[in-house]
C-alpha cells in the first residue's frame, strides 16, 4: 500500500479548518533555503536518489521546476526557486499531480535529515578539544549513507508520517473529519485505493497513543521525520498540544538539539503557534 498521495494532498491543503500546514510548509521551505546549512543540496540530492530507488519520484523534480518557472512559489525569491523550493512550491500549488507522493516525502525527508545533520554539527562544535591521548567523544557529523535516506522515503515512512499528522490533529479533538474525507475525495482513483482511504478514516476514528505511533519507528531518521510531520500538522497553542509534542519527542528519543532544529526549520516555537 502507498499512502504518499494522501500525505501530499494533506500537506497541500492542511487538515481542514484552521490547519497551519500550508503556511508551515511555506515557512519551512524558506527556512531550509536560507538556514539549511551548506549540506542542504547534498541532502536533497540524496533524498531524490532514494526516491528514485523506491520509484517514488516519477519525474517530480522536472515537473516542479517547470511549475516553479511559471508560477509564484510561496514567498520564495527567484534565487531560492530550485531544488527543494521548487518541489515544495509545486506541492503547495497543486503542480505535481500524481507525483505529490514524491513531493511530500522529498520535503519531509529533507527536513528530517537537515535537522539531524545540523544538530550533529552543532554538538561537534561545542565539544571541547580533547587532551593529548584522550578519545574524541563528540557526535560525528551524520554520514550520508543510502540506508538513512531509504528510511525516510520508504513506504513505511510515508505511512508513519501520515499517521503522525492525523494523531497530532486529534490531540485537541478538533480534527475535521468531513473536510479530511473531502480532501481524499479529490485524489484520483488511480492514485489512492479505497482500502487506503478506509485506513485513514480508521486512524481518525480509532483512539491511539504516542506509544502506538512510536512502536513502528525504526530509526533516528524516521523519528525526526515523524516529529517534523507533527509540527506541520497542528497549531501548538493549547497545553494539550504542548504536552503532546514534548512527550512525543521524549518517546522518539530525539535529542534536544535535533528537536530545536526541527522547531527552527519549521518556524514553530515551543508552546506557541
Amino acid at each position: 500500500m502507498a499512502f504518499g498521495n494522501i500525505l501530499g494532498q494533506i500537506l497541500q491543503q492542511g487538515m481542514g479548518g484552521s490547519s497551519p500546514t500550508r503556511s508551515r510548509l511555506d515557512q519551512t521551505t524558506n527556512n531550509l533555503s536560507t538556514s539549511g546549512g551548506g549540506g542542504l543540496d547534498a541532502i536533497f540530492g540524496q533524498v531524490q536518489n532514494a526516491l528514485g530507488r523506491t520509484g517514488g519520484s516519477g519525474g517530480m523534480l522536472d515537473m516542479a521546476k517547470q511549475y516553479a518557472g511559471q508560477k509564484q512559489v510561496g514567498n520564495l525569491s527567484n534565487a531560492q526557486v530550485g531544488g527543494i523550493g521548487a518541489v515544495a512550491g509545486a506541492l503547495l500549488g497543486g503542480g505535481l499531480g500524481g507525483a505529490a507522493k514524491g513531493g511530500a516525502l522529498a520535503v519531509l525527508g529533507t527536513l528530517a535529515m537537515t535537522a539531524l545533520n545540523n544538530s550533529r554539527q552543532q554538538q561537534a562544535q561545542r565539544a571541547p578539544e580533547p587532551a593529548v591521548g584522550d578519545v574524541q567523544t563528540a557526535p560525528p557529523a551524520i554520514e550520508f549513507d543510502e540506508s538513512m535516506f531509504d528510511e525516510v522515503t520508504s513506504p513505511a515512512a510515508e505511512k508513519l508520517a501520515l499517521r503522525a499528522m492525523i494523531a497530532a490533529a486529534k490531540v485537541d479533538g478538533k480534527i475535521d473529519r468531513d473536510e479530511l474525507q473531502a480532501i481524499m475525495g479529490k485524489i484520483g482513483s488511480d492514485e489512492v485505493t479505497e482500502e487506503e482511504k478506509q485506513f485513514v478514516m480508521n486512524e481518525i476514528n480509532t483512539p491511539s497513543t504516542i506509544d502506538d505511533l512510536v512502536r513502528d519507528v525504526r530509526s533516528e531518521a524516521q523519528a525526526a521525520e515523524v516529529y517534523a510531520a507533527t509540527l506541520l500538522a497542528i497549531k501548538i497553542d493549547t497545553q494539550e498540544e504542548v504536552d503532546y509534542v514534548s512527550n512525543l519527542a521524549e518517546a522518539l528519543k530525539l535529542d534536544h538539539d535535533t528537536v530545536a532544529e526541527l522547531h527552527k526549520l519549521t518556524g514553530v516555537e515551543k508552546g506557541a503557534s
